[in-house]
């Protein structure tokens, strides 16, 4: 049994190797300078008028296809708008053409009689009422010489 007051057991423990090992920072820069040597060598034949024309090249068509993006949006918009404004507007009108014939149903007579009579189908005490059959519904008529 060991005693707690000793630390031997710490210093006689079996030793492992580390985990994972570190690349080692030499390593790396050589692995960089082993890519980027040949690289930089291949730019200096290339004169820099090339280099300028393919980078405004490419901002170029990046910003072409920015604005046309944001053009077709636009113009989808724009349209989508005039709908918008179009249907607002005949719902406006269908609203004011309601309100002036609730209007009209409160305040005038004639018009409460009508629609009594028309959309209810109510008629008056001393009116006669002859029921007709509709033209849609009857048999087909032939006429014979």
């Amino acid at each position: 049994m060991q005693s707690i007051g000793t630390t031997e057991w710490l210093n006689n423990r079996p030793t492992k190797g580390p985990l994972a090992q570190s690349i080692s920072s030499f390593q790396r820069a050589a692995a960089a300078r082993d890519l980027l040597v040949p690289a930089i060598n291949g730019l200096r034949h290339v004169p820099s008028w090339a280099i300028l024309a393919t980078v405004l090249l490419a901002t170029s068509g990046i910003c072409a296809t920015a604005i046309a993006r944001s053009r077709a949006e636009f113009q989808s918009s724009s349209g989508q708008r005039e709908r918008l404004v179009s249907e607002i507007d005949f719902v406006r009108g269908a609203n004011a053409s309601l309100q002036v014939e609730i209007r009209r149903l409160t305040s005038d007579p004639n018009a409460i009689e009508l629609a009594a009579r028309e959309r209810l189908g109510m008629v008056k005490a001393n009116d006669v009422v002859v029921t007709m059959e509709s033209i849609n519904s009857s048999s087909m008529v032939s006429f014979v010489r």
